[in-house]
């Protein structure tokens, strides 16, 4: 699965192909949300959050 067919990529407005990729982290004493730059294009790892059952 590519990061632009992800409904957590927010493309940025000048340049489409680029944007931000937003993941829900949760360990045992928080839960917070990062963020990191990315391509469209590139592939999203199987380590993702997206795909972890938490």
């Amino acid at each position: 699965m590519k990061y632009k067919e992800s409904e957590n990529f927010f493309p940025y407005q000048e340049n489409p192909q680029r944007g931000d990729y937003v993941e829900r982290v949760v360990d045992p004493r928080q839960a917070y949300y990062k963020v990191r730059p990315v391509n469209a294009e590139d592939d999203i790892p199987a380590d993702s959050a997206e795909f972890s059952d938490s």
